[in-house]
């Protein structure tokens, strides 16, 4: 078992977030180690847990959460009880005033006294002495490394800053492996180098913020990682216009996914979206269904249709088709998408044909129908039945009209044309004349009828069939 409750906890038997750990421990701590302490406390009461699951439902990996767990063990709401394999155990939440750990002064007296002089009119509290104690030892920061951190900071926000923010900048530098004074001094002296290319940025954006460290940290990841140039991504803000650099980030990275990364080719792809996005409300309208987010749809079937070399006008005819044989949703035009591309009907020239030739075949249908005494909507196994008396038997249209005479008054008349055509096929009937000679179908003669009495004979049948033509 990954998670358990301790004695205490187990007593309360209850799953609700305790207000102190919302008030005092939630708002200092990274997004992701807060989803992992939630989540890991619902998974809890399961007799069966483990932290795969827990990396599978929250969508991280284990690293992220085990390191997660050493930070509230840190705060001491928990205790990891094993690392291989991971068992979590959940303590009782405390005040922080109560969880304060207690430091060597004598170790972090020089850090103190510089902390000070950074932010002479601040006053600190124990708790937050603790938090850059704790961040720095568990990270292995040093003292130097650490005070340069919060330099930087307080360049970007000034003197009023949080310590949270300052804690986050500290643990994202340790993650690039940052927690000496010469490398933290590299990568923040690298992120100073962007401060024009960020103002612009924000600028078109239409942000009057300035750039502070995350900004920093979404400029390397689109320039250094994605590999997009400055005047890319500065265009992409302007068009973008509004939702920030997170609404940013995910923009560039779609086009990343996409393997987009010049003006021209996001220009063609932007404009090859919109006529995506046209194209699936208008087949959808057609459909009569309305769905809000288009993007599925357009991956699962728009983009499967064209490949198959349909053109947007063709979807529609088709779309207008199925509408028009109640068959109104995209599974089932995809069925009929297929069926029309299996037989090589790719074009609205040949779909049209097709269409006409059913409208054609319907009404021969429905004049049979007439012919035998029904009124009634045509279904497939009429058009079954017909193209079997024309595709495959090649009966002749009168004497198939005159069967249907012969169907007057019967009670399934497409079954009882079937079974005198049947009759009459192997008879090798080509004319009205020749069909009146036989009686409502059933065969003249009925020679070398076999009628198989015993098992042998049965074995003796099934040993003279030719096992090709089986």
């Amino acid at each position: 078992m990954f998670a358990k409750l301790s004695r205490e906890k187990n007593m309360v038997r209850n799953v609700e977030l305790d207000n102190l750990f919302i008030t005092e421990y939630m708002p200092y701590a990274p997004e992701n180690f807060v989803k992992s302490y939630i989540a890991g406390l619902s998974m809890a009461y399961s007799p069966d847990n483990s932290i795969d699951q827990l990396a599978a439902m929250l969508a991280l990996d284990r690293s992220v959460i085990m390191e997660a767990f050493l930070y509230w063990q840190e705060q001491g709401i928990v205790n990891i009880l094993s690392t291989d394999p991971p068992e979590i155990e959940y303590l009782e939440v405390k005040p922080l005033s109560a969880q304060i750990k207690k430091f060597s002064k004598a170790k972090y007296e020089n850090f103190n006294i510089q902390l000070h002089a950074m932010l002479p009119h601040r006053s600190f509290l124990p708790s937050e002495y603790n938090e850059y104690y704790s961040i720095m030892e568990a990270l292995h920061i040093d003292v130097d490394a650490m005070l340069a951190i919060i330099a930087y900071c307080v360049r970007l926000k000034g003197d009023s800053i949080g310590y949270a923010y300052i804690l986050a900048v500290a643990r994202n530098l340790a993650h690039q492996g940052a927690t000496n004074f010469e490398r933290v001094s590299e990568k923040l002296n690298e992120l100073s180098l962007y401060q024009d290319e960020l103002n612009a940025i924000l600028k078109a954006l239409g942000s009057k913020k300035s750039p502070d460290h995350n900004d920093s940290q979404y400029y390397i990841k689109w320039t250094k990682t994605l590999g997009f140039t400055p005047e890319v991504i500065i265009q992409v803000a302007k068009d973008l216009k509004k939702g920030g650099m997170d609404k940013l980030d995910l923009r560039l990275t779609k086009y990343f996914e996409n393997h987009v990364f010049s003006l021209e080719e996001i220009k063609a792809y932007n404009d090859n979206r919109d006529r995506l996005y046209s194209l699936t409300k208008e087949i959808n309208r057609i459909l009569g269904i309305y769905i809000e987010q288009l993007d599925y749809t357009i991956e699962t079937y728009i983009n499967k249709w064209l490949s198959y070399g349909f053109s947007d006008d063709t979807l529609i005819l088709i779309a207008k088709y199925c509408y028009a044989h109640d068959m109104r949703s995209l599974r089932i035009m995809d069925e009929t998408v297929k069926k029309f591309y299996r037989q090589g009907l790719l074009s609205q020239d040949a779909i049209n044909s097709f269409i006409s030739e059913a409208v054609s075949i319907d009404d021969d249908i429905r004049h049979l129908l007439s012919l035998a005494g029904v009124s009634r909507n045509i279904t497939s196994w009429d058009r079954d039945y017909y193209r079997t008396w024309t595709y495959s038997w090649k009966m002749n249209k009168e004497v198939i009209e005159y069967a249907a005479t012969l169907a007057a008054g019967k009670g399934n008349a497409s079954a009882y044309i079937n079974s005198i055509l049947a009759s009459w096929h192997e008879q090798k009937v080509e004319s009205v004349e020749d069909a009146k000679k036989c009686s409502y179908g059933e065969p003249k003669e009925r020679q070398n009828v076999v009628t198989v009495k015993s098992s042998e004979q049965l074995e003796a049948l099934f040993a003279h069939l030719n096992p090709e033509e089986i």
